[in-house]
């Protein structure tokens, strides 16, 4: 009809406004009628009749819209050929009920009309009043109903006219949206559930025992709409949704109408394996998103794109959880999952990240937040990126604490970065090769099982705890800290590996301590203990004035090439010491140990250097120089060895040997030398400047040797027993 030349008037038979041409009248007896009114009647019954037949033919037609015997409703077409469903009266409560034996939507759209008089539509332009709703009665919420075998098909726009109300469209059958949207629309709910009412007529939610929702081709756009619930058993997205707020929820469940709380149901049929699958075709974008799949054992997966993008995701799976694609949020993202969460996709919140599982999180893609990342499952395995304070670009910000705790194993032998703390716990910890980090501090605990640093870089830009119940191995690793550093556990293995810290380092273990060409260095003060400890061709160090203690219960080796030193004291204490490499301190240094074997090995302190042990000791080719030197053993080796001070004390209740070695003093306090046994001085030399040096010993030899004093006061060379001097020298230098 020509828009030019027409106009609106009442049909009586219709009892409803129509467009009619430009020269019809309404029944109603019009003012200036004039010439030819006879002819008139006959003309508005024409045109009258015509849209009653048009009315009727469109609504036989077209059988996209059906409703069911007794609905209640009425389907009639507008003006541009839409179908018009005039919904049956609300409730009490405000619910329209509408039942139908097939509700598809055509791609040019429908009505769904909630007006009780003549309005406005977007889609179809004017559209009468609803005759089955009285004067300022419409719907709140318009609930559509579908009893059919076949699944509702969803290709346009379903638009209110009159007031906004929230529009149901329940098909058990199932939901295929491909296209659709809604219009007016306050609130849109698509599901495959059997709606359940109220006393009063509310709809108190829904029975979901079955059907499926697939969104396909040209998906669903609700961002016109305030919230957009789908609740179906099992629900496939191959294509976009746009949203607001957009909660989905799938599974065998009761799921009540304000809250969406979800309550398990039996369900008809099989379960199916995955109860939300977001395909690589699909995605979801929407201000907030919440997915929910309730049935036991049935999963989630995502290989699209699940973006929240004004607020936050949650997801929730009584099964595994599958995040292949891209899951973002521009508030947190919260991961439930009772069979554990594999993320091969990128999974990244501009706030915080919460997973947690009961099964294994699985990561061999990117997990982070710009805030907080918080991880708990029965175990992690991840060669990805777990991260917290991880900007949008990639860099690392000073907060954000990175939190992964296990009550099983974790690997996570990737990248592990916390802008702020991190704190890594399980019953054991694998962070083999990786790169792990903490600007703040660092904590790594293995409760009941080992810790594996191999190969890794370990950094803390504050203090750093790591702790294992079994061995602590760092072979080839560096494990480095700006503040404080402590490690305890069994064993610790740091073979070829680092372990330094800016402040101060304890390194505990009840068990062995290797460290053959390691390193354990701090900047202040240091503490090892250990059942045992070799440091062959390693390093033990502390660099400032606050001093380095080392302490086992069994032996301490330090051999060929091993240094173990401070710029402050060294305080020994050992079972057995066994050195062949280099033992020093810029200020004293203590030695006690039940043996010491000093053979080829140096042990210098710019102090009191005191070395005790109830054994023997042996200095064969070493060197033991002090400021005050002290050596008490039950024996003493020196062969071709230096014992020196400034202040020198040597005594032995045993023999005491010094073929071809040395034992000098440099300044002038008195000095004694003791031996309970013989004094072999044979080829070697006995040097002094003090005062008066006393040589005391059960027998002594000094073939070949030398008795050297030098000091203004006595020298006195005493032997219980036999002397020999065979090409000896013993004399006092004037």
């Amino acid at each position: 009809m020509n828009k030019n030349l027409h106009k609106l008037i009442f049909c009586r038979v219709r009892r409803m406004v129509v467009a009619v041409a430009e020269f019809a009248t309404s029944h109603a007896t019009e003012p200036g009628s004039g010439t030819g009114v006879g002819s008139l009647p006959v003309l508005r019954a024409v045109a009258c009749a015509a849209m009653v037949l048009l009315g009727t033919a469109s609504t036989l037609t077209l059988a996209q819209i059906v409703p069911s015997a007794g609905s209640g409703a009425q389907v009639l077409q507008t003006q541009n050929g839409l179908q018009q469903v005039n919904i049956a009266k609300p409730s009490a409560a405000g619910v329209s009920l509408n039942n139908f034996a097939q509700f598809d939507v055509p791609g040019k759209g429908a009505i769904l009309n909630n007006s009780p008089t003549i309005v406005q539509t977007q889609q179809a332009g004017y559209v009468n009043g609803n005759p089955n709703l009285a004067p300022g009665q419409s719907a709140g919420i318009i609930v559509n109903q579908v009893l059919s075998n076949s699944p509702s098909q969803l290709r346009g726009y379903l638009e209110v006219a009159g007031p906004k109300a929230e529009v149901v469209v329940a098909n058990p059958s199932g939901i295929v949206v491909d296209g659709g949207g809604f219009i007016n629309t306050s609130r849109a709910i698509l599901t495959t559930g059997t709606p359940n009412f109220g006393a009063n007529g509310s709809l108190a939610g829904f029975n979901v025992a079955g059907g499926n929702i697939t969104v396909q081709g040209a998906g669903l756009n609700a961002t016109n709409v305030d919230q957009v619930d789908l609740l179906a058993r099992a629900i496939q997205v191959n294509a976009a949704i746009y949203a607001n707020n957009l909660n989905v929820v799938a599974g065998a469940n009761q799921v009540d109408h304000n809250t969406l709380a979800a309550t398990p149901i039996a369900g008809n049929g099989a379960a199916p394996a995955v109860s939300i699958d977001v395909s690589q075709l699909g995605g979801m974008y929407a201000n907030r998103i919440f997915l929910a799949s309730n049935e036991y054992g049935v999963g989630v997966s995502n290989r699209g794109v699940l973006a929240a993008q004004a607020a936050d995701l949650t997801l929730t799976s009584q099964g595994k959880l599958v995040l292949a694609g891209q899951t973002n949020a521009s508030g947190s993202i919260s991961a439930t999952a009772r069979d554990g969460i594999d993320n091969s996709g990128t999974t990244y919140a501009q706030q915080d990240v919460v997973a947690a599982t009961s099964g294994t999180l699985t990561n061999s893609g990117v997990l982070a937040a710009q805030r907080n990342t918080t991880i708990n499952a029965g175990s992690v395995a991840s060669t990805g990126t777990l991260g917290a304070g991880v900007n949008s670009d990639g860099s690392i910000s000073t907060q954000g604490d990175l939190n992964v705790i296990a009550s099983g194993a974790v690997a996570a032998t990737g990248r592990n970065e916390g802008g702020g703390n991190t704190v890594i716990q399980g019953a054991s910890v694998n962070l083999a090769g990786s790169n792990t980090s903490a600007n703040g501090v660092l904590s790594l605990a293995a409760i009941s099982g080992d810790m594996n640093l191999a190969n890794a870089a370990t950094t803390a830009g504050g203090a750093l705890n790591a702790s294992a119940a079994g061995t602590l191995v760092n072979d080839g690793g560096k494990l480095s800290s700006g503040g404080a550093m402590q490690v305890a556990a069994g064993n610790v293995s740091n073979a070829g590996g680092q372990v330094v810290t800016q402040s101060t380092l304890d390194v505990s273990t009840s068990g062995a301590i290797n460290n053959a060409q390691g390193a354990m260095q701090a900047a202040g003060r240091e503490s090892i203990g250990a059942a045992s400890a070799d440091n062959t061709a390693g390093r033990i160090v502390s660099l400032n004035g606050d001093g380095l203690n080392v302490t086992t219960t069994g032996a301490l080796v330090n051999g060929a090439g091993g240094t173990i030193g401070t710029n402050g004291a060294l305080g020994i204490s050992a079972g057995t010491l066994s050195n062949q490499g280099q033992l020093t301190a810029a200020t004293d240094a203590t030695l006690n140990a039940q043996s010491i074997d000093n053979h080829a090995g140096s042990v210098v302190a710019g102090g009191v250097l005191n070395a005790t042990t109830a054994g023997a000791l042996s200095n064969a080719g070493g060197t033991l120089s002090g400021a005050t030197t002290t050596v008490s053993a039950a024996s003493i080796d020196n062969t071709s060895g230096d014992i020196e001070g400034d202040t020198l004390a040597v005594s032995t209740p045993g023999a005491l040997v010094n073929r071809g070695g040395k034992l000098t003093q440099y300044g002038a306090v008195d000095q004694s030398i003791n031996a309970g046994g013989a004094l072999d001085n044979t080829g070697g030399t006995i040097a002094s400047n003090a005062t008066n040096l006393s040589v005391n010993a059960q027998g002594i030899t000094n073939d070949s040797g030398t008795i050297q004093h030098a000091g203004t006061g006595t020298l006195a060379v005493t032997s219980e027993g036999a002397l020999s001097n065979a090409a000896g020298n013993a004399r006092r230098l004037l």
